[in-house]
């Protein structure tokens, strides 16, 4: 019964039009296809949006190989991004069909720009996953490297820039929770990637100040021990370390504990390199006088006096 429905009511709009009155196999598919683009594009300008899509879709069920069908693909997809209450996600469905329909067409840098724009429309806080972010940058870099002359590249470059420092602001973010949270050897991991990916869209300050609060906490981590251990097997061409002698595990202790206060001093090391980066760097922001302050308090003299002067 669907089918013929739809039917009923393609011959119903026709009619309408003014070409109901002959068979469906006898009109003219290039008239047909116009007036139906016509009333699509009046429905749209009068924001019945609803209808607008009724329209586009019976010529896209029934005239797929008119010249207006394209158009008509990319129009559906205006209809779910323009209406009032957006629907972003259904209108990046259709831009995303139109694309695949039309990969060589004039207008496909419009539905590239649009189609980033539905993810960047639905892009989250810095506190929250930045999948939709991403899905933006990779949309409109793709825009920018398919057609860089495009009349749509200076924004998405503007919208590249914002998404850099969104997904940048993202790990600082949780790189901080990581800190506050005593989880110092993730800290390290998040801080590091956040400084050497988004060198220039990072704020640099915050990610010294809490890269060097984790490397001044930071103790060994289970993965490290592990690997001790195992390394120290192999040196004993053991599997592991269950059967030590008494004068073996002897030993063991000792390097163990030589091994930790090497890697633990080196982490104190790093967190004053940090710190010291940021007195250097930013000498008349809070953040340096924090930083200041923790090199005191790590037994660096000088600093915090040469910064009150």
């Amino acid at each position: 019964m669907k089918p013929i429905l739809t039917a009923l009511t393609l011959t119903a709009l026709l009619a309408g039009l003014g070409l109901g009155c002959r068979k469906p196999k006898d009109i003219d598919k290039g008239v047909q296809s116009s007036e139906l683009m016509a009333t699509a594009d009046k429905q749209m300008k009068q924001g019945k949006f609803n209808e607008a899509r009724q329209t586009l879709r019976h010529l896209e069920q029934y005239l797929p190989g008119s010249p207006e069908f394209p158009k008509a693909k990319l129009m559906l997809g205006d209809s779910f991004f323009f209406q009032p209450s957006p629907s972003f996600p259904e209108a990046e469905v259709e831009y995303t069909s139109f694309l695949n329909y039309f990969p060589r067409h004039e207008l496909r840098d419009y539905a590239l720009y649009h189609r980033a724009l539905c993810h960047f429309s639905a892009i989250e806080s810095a506190e929250r996953d930045q999948a939709e972010t991403r899905k933006a940058l990779e949309g409109f870099q793709q825009l920018l490297n398919e057609s860089p002359g495009s009349p749509y590249a200076r924004e998405a470059r503007a919208k590249v820039l914002q998404c850099w420092r969104r997904v940048a602001e993202h790990e600082l973010v949780v790189g901080v929770f990581y800190v506050n949270t005593y989880y110092y050897p993730g800290a390290e991991r998040r801080l590091k990637v956040l400084l050497e990916t988004y060198p220039d869209y990072v704020d640099r300050e915050r990610a010294y100040f809490y890269l060097g609060e984790a490397m001044r906490q930071r103790l060994l981590s289970n993965e490290e021990m592990t690997q001790f251990n195992k390394d120290y097997a192999v040196k004993l061409q053991k599997e592991d370390l269950k059967d030590l002698t008494k004068e073996q595990a002897k030993e063991y202790g000792k390097s163990f504990e030589a091994f930790g206060k090497e890697k633990i001093e080196g982490f104190r090391n790093e967190a004053r390199s940090y710190y010291q980066k940021l007195v250097e760097s930013y000498p008349g922001s809070e953040w340096a006088r924090r930083a200041a302050d923790r090199l005191v308090t790590m037994g660096t003299s000088g600093v915090h006096e040469e910064l009150d002067s």
